[in-house]
């Protein structure tokens, strides 16, 4: 562009035609060279500078004396580079080679500064026990009734864990405070294992328990029929002191049957069987549009357990299904109003929205998702092993607004795992890694232990090989996949536990808030792509203060992106465990003969799903040619039908005209 300018304004242009002007072109564009090269050296402050040969230093100076005027024509351009550079808030450089300040997050304040819950040993000291002083022991917690102590000894609690001994008297009191104080809404972020369903089931059966006439006023809501009905047997012994009726709705029950058990009609009105709802997230909304009577206008507690797993996933859209079937005179469920500042407001709006409660063991930091559920007043309550060293303070006693934000971000966002847990990693090769995970078996006598895949393709797999690497031995290992039916996996799950089987291959479908009981070693086979999910797999063992062992098998690839994972949220690798070399030798002739059966297996499953294709197509043409001369298929049929349906039901609804009739009876009778 400035090369147009100059050839344009210049009076050089003007009288110097033909030859001379191909020499100002060259020379203007060398000095448009030259000035290029020395942005470029002002932008590179980091490195030092280094002489470099200018484009002038090479031109003819015939070029130079021709380029005078030219220089004078320039010498504003000159003026104004330097300008171009300059740091401005609001605009940006087009262009520009500067480095950009680095944007520091910054976190609501309820995100930034939550209730810290420490953790530690979750089995109390021989002598505190024996002498009676154990603080967490339940004859010593004075906001326990007696119905809920009975619970708990029937199924066999002595203490509360850190987290239910946090969050289940400070939900009790928010309860108790009268109008128009509003409870403000809690989000708790603890570790697999530690006794988040008992912080959210305890409170909300106490509160429930004096009530008078049946309703739904307790909606708990989980991502998976087996973690609801784990939570449902929780509900059920708890309840089972009272008078307080609990339902689980899952799509493993028939949909006519999970009506019975909630509705009954009484000369034309509707009444709620059930005061507590355990649900999956589809399930609801079935019985929300299906289920007359199904009333949710009296709900006090909406639970949302293993929450971001929730937000994370396609039904989301639950939420707006369960707005419109909230008490009507209130606002949306999720509407997002702002706390009223009149009191008059504070009266009309309270006890019109439900308390919402979110647990889970990798609840998100992200503000945004947890915008969507629209909080109020939320709180966090958040654990760590040992509490944070905060900062030192200053002469005054302060401490500045960077050391409170560092020392916050010590615990937040990351993601603890039980004390009593031992991460351990072995070393391994790709296609040595089912022969290493049968010689850690029989190196270090595993009798129960879960492995965990990226896909259910490859747990089928490994459960075959494995299968025929244990085939003459007393450990037996089986699979346990979104492949099967819900039937299968339960009845193979209840193998598992009562000792029938000594390994599940699983994939993450189990790696979520299911309680199996007794499990020594968790297996981490594929290297887990997230952190999320590296912790909901090491949580299936470690639990309730029991000790358990963590093994991921890694390859020299998958090594450093699992060790950047880790230490991303402040954790190490862990120690490593090998094998013997001599008891992967001696068993390679087995591994070799599995691989040979899992190749004829998988050819044999190739030919089956060809041959279904063939007959799937060939049912379809026989179909067709049924079908007629239109040659339409039954699903073209229906939505032809569906068409001619609507075409009828149009002229159905149109009024009737009454003035033309009467027209043509006075026509009538002018005739006669």
């Amino acid at each position: 562009m400035e090369l147009f300018t100059v050839n344009r304004y210049t009076e050089d242009h003007k009288k110097s035609k033909g030859s001379g002007e191909a020499a100002n072109e060259d020379a203007i564009l060398q000095k448009l060279l030259q000035k290029a090269e020395k942005r470029k050296r002002k932008h590179k402050s980091s490195e030092p500078e280094k002489p470099q040969e200018s484009v002038e230093d090479i031109k003819e100076p015939e070029a130079k004396e021709d380029t005078t005027q030219d220089e004078v024509a320039t010498e504003p351009t000159e003026e104004t580079a330097p300008t171009e550079e300059v740091d401005s808030n609001d605009f940006q450089v087009i262009g520009s080679t500067a480095k950009k300040q680095k944007v520091e997050m910054v976190l609501p304040a309820w995100l930034a500064h939550p209730t810290i819950i420490e953790g530690g040993n979750l089995i109390p000291d021989g002598d505190a026990e024996a002498a009676g002083d154990d603080e967490a022991s339940i004859k010593q917690l004075s906001y326990l009734e007696k119905s809920t102590l009975r619970a708990l000894k029937q199924m066999k609690i002595k203490r509360l864990f850190p987290v239910q001994r946090a969050v289940i008297p400070w939900v009790l009191e928010a309860q108790s405070k009268p109008e128009p104080f509003r409870p403000r809404d809690i989000c708790v972020s603890a570790p697999t294992g530690s006794g988040k369903t008992l912080a959210f089931a305890i409170p909300i059966v106490q509160m429930l328990a004096n009530r008078v006439e049946c309703k739904v006023r307790a909606l708990v809501v989980l991502p998976v029929a087996e973690l609801a009905l784990q939570v449902f047997k929780v509900f059920s012994v708890l309840c089972s002191h009272t008078e307080l009726q609990v339902c689980l709705l899952s799509k493993q029950h028939r949909l006519e049957d999970e009506q019975k058990k909630m509705v009954e009609q009484y000369k034309g009105s509707y009444y709620s069987k059930v005061d507590i709802v355990v649900t999956t997230p589809g399930r609801l909304v079935d019985h929300l549009h299906a289920t007359k009577g199904f009333c949710l206008k009296s709900l006090q507690f909406l639970v949302i357990d293993e929450a971001d797993r929730i937000m994370d996933a396609v039904f989301q859209n639950w939420l707006y299904h369960l707005d419109s079937h909230v008490r009507s005179t209130a606002d949306q469920l999720l509407a997002g109003v702002q706390a009223p500042l009149c009191y008059q407001e504070l009266l009309d709006s309270y006890g019109k929205q439900p308390h919402k409660l979110l647990f889970s063991a990798t609840l998100s930091q992200d503000p945004e998702k947890l915008q969507n559920l629209r909080l109020f007043q939320p709180k966090l309550f958040t654990t760590v092993l040992t509490l944070p060293k905060l900062q030192p303070k200053l002469e005054n006693g302060e401490q500045t607004e960077q050391d409170v934000q560092q020392s916050a971000n010590q615990f937040i966002g990351k993601y603890t795992t039980p004390a009593e847990l031992t991460e351990l990693h072995c070393l391994t090769e790709m296609r040595y890694k089912p022969l290493t995970l049968y010689a850690l078996v029989q190196q270090y006598g595993w009798k129960r232990f879960l492995c965990f895949t990226n896909s259910a393709d490859t747990a089928d797999r490994l459960g075959f090989v494995l299968s025929s690497l244990f085939k003459d031995t007393s450990i037996h290992v089986a699979e346990l996949s979104s492949k099967m039916s819900a039937h299968n996996r339960k009845l193979r799950l209840s193998q598992f536990m009562r000792g029938g089987i000594n390994g599940l291959i699983c994939s993450d479908a189990l790696a979520r808030g299911i309680d199996v009981p007794n499990v020594d070693i968790v297996v981490s086979y594929d290297a887990p792509r997230h952190i999320k999910t590296y912790i909901h797999r090491v949580g299936r063992t470690a639990r309730a203060g029991q000790k358990g062992t963590a093994v991921t098998l890694l390859t020299d690839q998958d090594q450093q992106q699992f060790k950047k994972m880790l230490n991303e949220v402040g954790k190490s690798l862990g120690d490593e465990i090998t094998t013997s070399p001599d008891l992967e030798l001696q068993h390679a002739g087995i591994y070799k003969t599995a691989l040979e059966g899992l190749r004829r297996r998988q050819e044999n499953q190739k030919k089956d799903q060809r041959v279904e294709k063939i007959r799937k197509s060939r049912k379809a043409n026989l179909h067709k040619q049924a079908g007629g001369a239109d040659g339409l298929t039954l699903m073209e049929k229906l939505q032809l039908k569906a068409i001619d349906d609507l075409a009828d039901e149009k002229p159905k609804e149109e009024p009737k005209q009454p003035k033309p009739k009467a027209k043509k009876v006075q026509k009538r009778k002018i005739r006669n």
